[in-house]
């Protein structure tokens, strides 16, 4: 029975409650073609959902579910905001990118529209899009010196961009002009507006044909649906509480995120009590993307299969104390937060998360082990095109993927909704030379079921016209962020970027010969904690990314699949020795199994103390 008393069947039910999600999959694909920018066509760093009249989360598609939360909080505050104004108009567009108010950091810019069937509200429809530039202090967006929120560029409480149909041109002129790049921030802001066009156009014809009342119903039903569903499934696991919690840390100090998941029944509470003050670099969260964190961290465990909506909101709740690195204040600064303080509040969630399926006989081999994060670095310059570009190398999704309970994790995925930019298309458009990327060896987490493996790579400067580009160095700094292991997995090694001064890159170039490793080129390494750099000609950055954490105890795995990661040159000879204890020939590539059976068995006998 849904809220306006209206019954609906299970068949139309499921038949309109799914052309809803279409409606939501096709906004989205229409900003990543209208796109012109990097961030929409090829990282798919974007969101595009549906929300009910009241901003209740009705339909996702495929958009990052962090994201879709917080657009639900920023549809909540457009309607307060401007009720205070001349209202919400029929085809107005309002505009949002502020972290107080619910937004995750600047470069994030959300774009929030009404739809009205016959002059009656009936829905939003919400995005985002990473944009290019936000006139902060560093290019992009990213701003390790950041001290406080005005260094890190534009901020937006909410604005009206469209009124009624008419773009209000003097507010967006203002605001692409206060970017370096005014030209990619409005390709950003008018291909999010070309897919509200095309959601507002399938939502009134959608509406219209099968009438306001009954699709309100089906709303109704698909959020009380998932919230059912998800509170029968919650009160067959067994009740408890878990804790963990994760540092990170820089040279400008250490911070840690401390988190406690309660359950007791279909109700589940997440308690960041106990984490570190806020920090005066910008890997602070506002509270509401902490909350979004809890919500895609269900979305990706318990509630995996069930529709993306405000349902699975009801049975969580969040506790993140103000003044903390989970719920900062005016006026820390937040511009490195997607990567540091949130890739860390989402590890731990779904760490507790585990915690709570491991007790479940049932959900026992559901567990897959979360990646903690990883460095990213941004770059810009003048292109080798004479022209001012800006990119970051937002390359997670080269990471390893964590093991699971029964199987290993993923060679270079990060299983989430973005992609990175292909070698070609960087090197087309930056003055960057790729020496290589590829698989690292024997840097996933080992264990019964191994870790994914992630990247390594290394670029250096290439037809730069100032001879140079800028470099800033963000993601979750410290050495000790890749995956953790569980249940006698090792963790996966950590997440690096390495600059590399004056190297002899120039010179083997020159006699036709790249370099396969660092060690041939020489140069004063330094690894990079939050900052900004240069890399000038013949330096090189290289870049490892996150690794996936071990399942199980590494003396346990099928010597067959320690064999075959030997022969596909992701695990060496040594590493298949000295720690899975697994004998292998070199030159045959083969398994001594008598000699694999002793050597573990003696080392069973030494992790026992020697005793039997």
């Amino acid at each position: 029975m849904a809220d306006n008393g209206r019954t609906v069947d299970p068949v139309t039910f499921e038949i309109l409650s799914h052309r809803l999600q279409r409606i939501a999959k096709e906004m989205g694909t229409t900003i990543e073609r209208v796109g012109g920018t990097v961030n929409t066509t090829q990282m798919h760093d974007y969101m595009a959902s549906l929300y009910r009249a009241d901003g209740e989360i009705l339909a996702t598609g495929e958009s990052m579910p962090w994201h879709v939360a917080c657009a639900g909080f920023t549809v909540k505050w457009i309607i307060e905001r401007f009720a205070e104004y001349d209202g919400v108009n029929e085809d107005d567009v309002f505009l949002l990118n502020d972290p107080y108010v619910s937004a995750v950091h600047q470069s994030d810019v959300y774009v929030v529209s009404p739809i009205h069937v016959e002059g009656r509200l009936i829905g939003w429809s919400a995005s985002f899009v990473h944009v290019m530039d936000i006139g902060a202090m560093s290019p992009g967006g990213d701003s390790p010196e950041a001290k406080e929120i005005c260094h890190e560029g534009l901020r937006i409480p909410g604005i009206k961009l469209v009124d009624r149909g008419n773009l209000r041109k003097d507010v967006f002129d203002t605001l692409i002009n206060m970017t370096r790049r005014p030209d990619m921030v409005a390709l950003d802001i008018n291909c999010q507006l070309a897919g509200h066009s095309v959601a507002k156009s399938r939502m009134r014809q959608f509406y219209t044909l099968h009438g306001v009342d009954l699709m309100d119903a089906v709303a109704a039903q698909m959020i009380d649906y998932s919230e059912r569903a998800l509170r029968k499934r919650l009160e067959d696991i067994p009740d408890g509480e878990w804790s963990d919690s994760a540092a990170i840390e820089s040279r400008e100090g250490s911070w840690t995120v401390r988190l406690t998941l309660r359950k007791q029944g279909s109700r589940m509470v997440f308690d960041f009590t106990g984490t570190d003050p806020q920090a005066p670099v910008g890997v602070n969260l506002p509270y509401h993307a902490t909350f979004g964190t809890c919500f895609e961290g269900l979305v990706e465990t318990v509630a995996y299969d069930f529709p993306r909506n405000h349902g699975l909101f009801r049975p969580i709740e969040t506790i993140a104390p103000p003044g903390t690195l989970v719920n900062v204040t005016h006026p820390a600064p937040v511009s490195l937060n997607t990567t540091s303080g949130g890739a860390t509040a989402k590890y731990l969630v779904v760490s507790v998360l585990n915690g709570m399926l491991a007790g479940s006989q049932a959900w026992r081999d559901e567990i897959m082990v979360r990646i903690w994060g990883g460095r990213r670095v941004r770059t810009s310059g003048v292109n080798q095109h004479g022209m001012f570009y800006s990119t970051s190398l937002a390359m997670s999704p080269l990471s390893g993927s964590g093991a699971r309970a029964t199987m290993d994790g993923v060679d270079t995925t990060k299983l989430d909704f973005m992609t990175c930019p292909n070698v070609e298309w960087l090197e087309a458009n930056c003055p960057m030379l790729f020496l290589f990327r590829r698989h690292a060896r024997d840097q996933q987490g080992a264990g019964r079921f191994r870790g994914g493996t992630g990247a390594e790579m290394a670029f250096s400067v290439h037809k730069a016209p100032d001879g140079k580009i800028e470099g800033v160095a963000f993601g979750v700094a410290g050495l000790v962020n890749g995956g953790r292991g569980i249940f006698g997995g090792y963790p996966g090694a950590p997440s690096i970027l390495v600059h590399l001064g004056g190297t002899t890159l120039g010179e083997m170039l020159g006699a036709d010969r790249v370099p396969q490793a660092l060690d041939e080129l020489g140069g004063t390494p330094r690894v990079l904690p939050y900052a900004s750099f240069e890399l000038r000609r013949d330096d090189v950055l290289y870049y490892t990314l996150g690794m996936g954490g071990g399942y199980g105890c590494p003396l346990d795995r099928d010597p067959a699949a320690v064999l075959k990661d030997v022969e596909d040159e992701l695990v060496s000879a040594e590493t298949a020795r000295g720690v899975y204890g697994v004998v292998v020939d070199s030159d045959s590539l083969t398994v001594d199994v008598q000699a694999t059976s002793d050597l573990r068995r003696q080392r069973l006998l030494e992790n026992r103390g020697g005793r039997p």
